[in-house]
């Protein structure tokens, strides 16, 4: 750790360091960041951004007591070290019993709220505010957003709400002109043309003063005011925030360090909700990153050799990249196909039809809601949407889901990348709940493929249906190999049609989706034990392949089903509502899946062995169930009911 990071256990030894000692401290902290990526992996260009506006704020505020409240989190590694966390943040970043890469209050009380996803500092802010005002207590609040989160619907109404203040918010404005990738629609254009003008408050100065000579008169003083507020607005743009009621300051340099903490210093109290826009470079100190942001947004562990950066190549083929490939086939088979991303291009793999179809491409920025309602719109002018999302982001849409597509019918396919558990993001990040929602909603198709080649046919498939579905994969690579023969994607009377993988007589795990893989793996395990343990990949959540289940209970042999989702009213709980609605056994039946706690940054593989539901920790419960049902004897045997498995 460098020696003047040492000196910085809290942020009053910030405030201690005579201000010509700061930018060196900024660069250590922007070295120290870069190692620390490039070990572990991580969001990079980001906090590289945000080093001298996170410095200045708590040079300026003294956030022990004050409220700091951080919008979707990723840009908070400075934040982190000069609040204690800077010991092993070089070896332990995002690693299993390490610092989170995202705000967690169970490490550091300067942490508010464990936050990932985009668009909530400002309603978080205002209710800490309101509280703070309420309960008698001075306190400022600081909400520090990003240009592309802003234009998230829940932004627009938290800065409806500050507005209405009558007390000190200050609101900072992150404008680094990127999101992940680049940042889309009108607002993004209108922050452009606010950064192609003078310092807004300088201009403001000029044209209130040059008005104030412009003769009206008296007798048409109402329209004087307009026509110098339209005046005003033209010449100073900045007019939407502060025709919501907020004072408007900037756009000011955010890697000046000195005229930062001069300017905060300036609103620190404000008795009123106010917006500084912070104009910052993602990847700033290094060029490589500063030149492709994109790339080094959140990349994998790299290695820097003087001006060469070599990212670590992960082995085998992402289930990412299977989709990609897949959606451009898809597109190329329908020319009424449109794909859809909410600021996700690279991480949902959707990136690739844009240069093949550019027209049917289309990015809504962090809007998930919008996202999903524009595809009801699509759908309904004649074309078939593809909207690519990941799980953890696709419950931020689930009214629109509701309301637009399926209450009225409509075929959108949803295809949620990072379902599951997603390794080093940790909690924020895990799409844990996406079958709870989905599930209940009629008429709506849940799918997951178990490899490429199912990947592939399961789209082919939803193009065939007249009624929403939903196919999910996780953040992982495919099986190296197709795990079965070739089967059809259908939905007959029974319901949807499941494939069995592999034979067994003494218990059948029951898999969903891409944990046919580890269960697979786990039958071999227990094959070398002298067990036979069959493997059926389940396909359909919904609706359920009732045929396999009615052959698959009349065995009497366990029946355990594997789902990377959460236990509770998961693929596992699909089955066991079948049972009772059909009179089967429910006792047969062990659910594994993810259990009602957060599960923490590691790695997916130590996550899922942590849950039990690597080979080995699936290979455990099946003996356990088999114990279990020798112990307690079924009253039919398969043999007498004269059902057989097919």
């Amino acid at each position: 750790m460098s020696k003047m990071l040492d000196l910085i256990q809290s942020p009053s030894d910030l405030k201690k360091l005579p201000l010509d000692q700061l930018p060196a401290l900024a660069a250590e902290i922007r070295e120290l960041i870069m190692n620390s990526v490039g070990k572990n992996g991580g969001h990079l260009a980001p906090n590289l951004g945000t080093v001298e506006i996170t410095m200045a704020l708590h040079r300026v505020f003294d956030f022990a007591t004050d409220r700091m409240l951080w919008d979707v989190g990723h840009q908070c590694y400075t934040h982190k070290l000069l609040t204690g966390r800077a010991k092993d943040f070089d070896l332990k970043l995002r690693q299993k019993g390490g610092v989170s890469g995202f705000p967690e209050p169970l490490e550091s009380d300067y942490d508010l709220f464990a936050v990932g996803h985009a668009g909530t500092a400002i309603s978080t802010g205002v209710g800490m505010a309101r509280g703070d005002q309420l309960a008698g207590r001075d306190t400022k609040v600081v909400s520090l957003i990003g240009d592309a989160s802003i234009v998230n619907g829940l932004a627009f109404e938290g800065l409806n709400a500050a507005g209405t203040l009558k007390r000190q918010m200050l609101i900072i404005l992150n404008d680094n002109s990127m999101s992940i990738s680049e940042p889309q629609g009108a607002f993004a254009n209108y922050l452009e043309h606010l950064r192609a003008t003078t310092t807004y408050g300088e201009v403001k100065k000029k044209v209130l003063d040059l008005l104030e000579h412009i003769p009206y008169g008296q007798q048409i003083s109402d329209v004087a005011y307009h026509v110098k507020q339209g005046v005003k607005n033209t010449l100073a743009p900045g007019h939407i925030f502060e025709d919501l009621g907020l004072k408007y300051f900037g756009p000011v340099d955010g890697h000046d360090l000195p005229a930062l903490i001069e300017k905060l210093n300036e609103l620190k109290d404000l008795d009123c909700p106010a917006v500084l826009h912070v104009k910052t470079v993602k990847g700033k100190g290094y060029e490589w990153a500063s030149e492709d942001p994109t790339t080094f947004h959140s990349p994998k562990p790299y290695r820097v050799e003087g001006c060469r950066v070599t990212l670590e190549k992960g082995t085998g083929r992402s289930w990412t990249a299977a989709f990609a490939d897949a959606m451009v086939a898809l597109a190329k088979k329908h020319s009424n196909v449109v794909g859809i991303t909410a600021a996700m291009p690279d991480g949902t793999g959707m990136i690739k039809l844009k240069p093949v179809f550019p027209e049917r491409y289309f990015d809504t920025g962090i809007c998930e809601g919008h996202a999903t309602t524009m595809a009801a719109g699509m759908t309904k002018a004649g074309l078939r949407p593809v909207v690519a999302v990941y799980s953890t982001f696709i419950q931020r849409a689930f009214d629109n889901i509701f309301q637009e597509i399926c209450l009225q019918g409509l075929p959108v396919i949803f295809c949620l990348d990072r379902a599951g558990l997603v390794g080093d993001d940790g909690a924020v990040h895990h799409g844990f709940c996406d079958l709870t929602f989905l599930k209940a909603q009629p008429g709506m198709v849940l799918m997951a493929p178990s490899d490429e080649k199912e990947l592939q046919r399961s789209l082919d498939f939803a193009m065939t249906l007249e009624q929403p579905s939903a196919l999910r994969y996780p953040r992982d690579n495919c099986p190296p190999v197709p795990l079965g023969e070739d089967g059809t994607w259908a939905i007959t009377k029974r319901g949807g049609v499941s494939r069995r993988l592999r034979e067994g007589t003494d218990a059948t795990l029951l898999a969903y989706g891409s944990m046919a893989w580890q269960a697979t793996e786990a039958a071999a395990l227990l094959e070398n034990e002298g067990l036979s343990v069959g493997v059926v990949d389940g396909r359909f959540c919904k609706p359920l392949d009732g045929e396999m289940l009615e052959a698959l209970f009349a065995t009497g042999k366990p029946i355990l089903t594997v789902e990377d989702h959460a236990v509770i009213n998961g693929f596992g709980t699909a089955v066991v509502e079948h049972a009772a609605l059909h009179r089967l056994d429910g006792r047969l039946v062990t659910r594994l899946g993810l259990p009602d706690h957060w599960i923490r940054a590691a790695s997916r593989g130590q996550q899922l062995k942590e849950v039990g539901l690597d080979a080995a920790g699936i290979a455990r419960s099946v003996r356990a169930a088999i114990e279990e049902v020798r112990a307690v004897p079924v009253e039919k045997s398969a043999k007498q009911r004269g059902v057989a498995i097919r």
